[in-house]
């Protein structure tokens, strides 16, 4: 084979396997939102794995030591190898997407590859040797050439979002007659979304953002592919894990309407403080114009001490509350569901019942209450449709028993007082009571402190516990050693498919197994 043909057959087959190799650095990159330092804590903390799949590039720098007629073959052989052996795993929870975004990263990225390869090929001519060892140095540099690849494409991502973000408020304002509701919270806000798709449908031809569609693209692309001129009211949901994230979705769809479902310590990782997370969901608040309304649980305590003279106040209290415009009140909680009542403006009292189970919920159903009768949807229609609602998946929804497990599936982004109420529900369930759970995250500096929380609160509930991953859940087993837990009746694995396993193999003694699945981690964690 030709010298030259050689030199690019090589730098070929280690460009390929470098792009193949980097699909698992921008699957983690999507997972990561795009943003530099999600992705370079999964990198710190996990890029390990990553590694040993690539670490396979290095007896190429050894085979440079005894170069000679047959080494150039070995080394095209092994790069085309080890492109497979370090492939990003087939099964993902969350497989990577090729969206547009990701093909023009590829593109990027693989121009950039071929840029490191061309400056790298002048070593051939000094020494062949040294061109492998340069190579092998490239490849293994593959997360931050996604990094790279990532920030130069950020003026042309800002420029297709801006056409995306245009299209869209040009839609809305052909619309003048379209009612936007905006819905925030550090956690009910999806469960209350649905809620109010149910009960404001009784009067409006509703649109909901679908999923979790709670980022600007998501809205953007809720409005340009769903919003149609038949629709009278939408429900928006607003996600935010940065200051400003709110006040950027409002700029885009300006609500007249805002609900505020709760604060807390979610997400502190990327907000930094609880005062910030504050100031962030009151954002959907201050953006409402002089005569829009704000929808406010003033149980939240963080809510409460803020507050708005001007809002329209809702939460639960047994007793008169002058300052709850809809009072939740005598709830009863069990494995069949809940029934409680509702105080209205004026001293109007009625009865709702429904079969989603969990006390929390009270609170997301009053929201959605409050905010239909303020729309004008008649109470004897909210009453039938609170008692038609159902559960949204993945949110503290009883599965249909399988394997002989019953399951009660809270997987959906756990935070600490969620979790407290799904232990409380569990509680209420008459059998052997299991909790399966890997923790909580981006809780920055509290994560240990709520872990060592939620194992005391394990402990005094359950029977036995699963936990999944041995550094993400070393604070909770300190909490369930604090508590007196038994640690046979314990155990830490590597899978959620593990832990179920543990589940079944426990023997029932002829009583039914519940099982709580609280949190399940994305693949970046």
């Amino acid at each position: 084979m030709p010298d030259v043909v050689l030199k690019w057959a090589v730098m070929t087959v280690w460009g390929v396997s470098s792009l193949v190799t980097s699909l698992r650095f921008v699957h983690m990159l999507q997972l990561s939102s795009y943003q530099p330092p999600g992705y370079l804590r999964w990198l710190r903390l996990h890029g390990g794995e990553a590694y040993q799949r690539m670490i396979w590039v290095l007896p190429t720098l050894f085979i440079w030591m005894w170069w000679g007629p047959w080494a150039p073959y070995v080394i095209v052989a092994f790069y085309l190898l080890t492109g497979f052996v370090a492939r990003p795993p087939k099964k993902s929870k969350k497989p990577l997407k090729y969206t547009s975004r990701v093909w023009r990263l590829l593109i990027t990225l693989s121009l950039l590859l071929m840029a490191v390869g061309w400056g790298l090929s002048n070593l051939w001519t000094v020494e062949p040797r040294f061109l492998v060892v340069g190579l092998g140095a490239g490849y293994l540099l593959a997360p931050f050439f996604v990094l790279l690849a990532n920030g130069i494409n950020i003026p042309i991502q800002k420029s297709v979002e801006r056409r995306y973000i245009n299209d869209a408020k040009r839609r809305l304002a052909n619309q003048p007659d379209l009612i936007v509701l905006g819905v925030t919270g550090s956690y009910g806000k999806t469960s209350t979304k649905h809620f109010l798709q149910r009960l404001l449908s009784e009067k409006y031809n509703t649109l909901m953002t679908p999923g979790s569609f709670n980022t600007p693209m998501g809205v953007v692309r809720t409005i340009r592919e769903h919003l149609l001129p038949t629709h009278e009211l939408f429900v928006c949901e607003m996600g935010a894990r940065h200051v400003g994230d709110i006040k950027e979705l409002c700029d885009i769809v300006r609500p007249q309407y805002g609900l505020l479902t709760s604060i807390g310590p979610q997400h502190l990782e990327t907000f930094g403080s609880l005062e910030n997370i504050i100031s962030t969901k009151f954002e959907l608040i201050d953006s409402l114009p002089p005569d829009g309304t704000a929808f406010l649980n003033m149980s939240n305590p963080f809510i409460r001490q803020r507050g708005a003279t001007a809002a329209v106040r809702f939460g639960i209290s047994e007793q008169a509350d002058e300052q709850l415009n809809y009072r939740a009140f005598d709830i009863q909680a069990g494995p069949d569901g809940l029934t409680f009542g509702v105080e209205m403006p004026g001293g109007e009292m009625r009865r709702f019942s429904t079969a989603l189970i969990g006390r929390h919920n009270v609170e997301n159903i009053t929201a959605a209450i409050a905010v239909s009768h303020h729309l004008g949807v008649p109470l004897p229609r909210l009453i039938s449709a609170v008692r038609a609602l159902e559960p949204v998946p993945h949110r503290l929804r009883l599965l249909p028993r399988t394997a002989g497990l019953s399951i009660i599936d809270d997987a959906f982004n756990a935070n600490p007082e969620g979790a407290g109420v799904a232990l409380e529900t569990l509680a209420g369930f008459d059998g052997l009571k299991i909790l399966i759970t890997p923790g909580f995250v981006e809780l920055g500096e509290r994560q240990d402190v709520c872990h060592e929380m939620l194992g005391k609160q394990a402990a005094d509930v359950c029977d036995f516990v699963a936990l999944v991953g041995e550094q993400q859940t070393a604070a909770i087993v300190r909490g369930l050693d604090a508590a007196g837990f038994p640690p046979e009746k314990r155990v830490v694995c590597e899978t959620l498919q593990e832990a179920m396993a543990a589940a079944r193999a426990l023997p029932g003694d002829g009583q039914e197994k519940y099982v709580l699945l609280e949190n399940d981690l994305p693949d970046n964690y």
